[in-house]
């Protein structure tokens, strides 16, 4: 039902692509004693894809790229990608997992679903009052 409107849509999107980059720095901490491991994270939003991902019965938006340095429409679903291509901190075993690291991704990700709570909430309130409760 909420889904037609873009602050939810969009708000919805961004919560999913945080509960499964929370999934993939679990996953690192989980492996940070495993041989060869490597850290991986997950692409950062991209606020266009879920803004002009099209609903059905709805014309699809582009984004209209008039110089080179615009972005593009970005991909459907969340990518991940190796956390470091260099491996500047490879423990001896070929493991990149460095715990503190993780650990500092992993408070960014609930402070940034905690705002998105924040918003998906307050839209909602916004909504009731409309409708004329409380």
């Amino acid at each position: 039902m909420l889904d037609g409107i873009d602050v939810f849509r969009i708000t919805g999107a961004r919560m999913r692509h945080l509960a499964e980059r929370q999934n993939i720095l679990a996953q690192n901490i989980a492996n940070a004693d495993t041989p060869l491991y490597r850290a991986r994270d997950v692409k950062p939003f991209q606020f266009n894809s879920a803004l002009l991902r099209s609903q059905p019965g709805a014309p699809a938006l582009q984004l209209a790229s008039t110089r080179p340095g615009h972005m593009g429409r970005a991909r459907e679903g969340v990518a991940v990608t190796a956390d470091r291509a260099e491996g500047y901190s490879e423990d001896p075993d070929g493991n990149t997992v460095n715990l503190e690291e993780q650990m500092v991704k992993q408070a960014d990700v609930a402070k940034a679903y905690d705002l998105a709570t924040l918003v998906y909430r307050r839209g909602t309130a916004l909504l009731r009052t409309a409708a004329g409760g409380r």
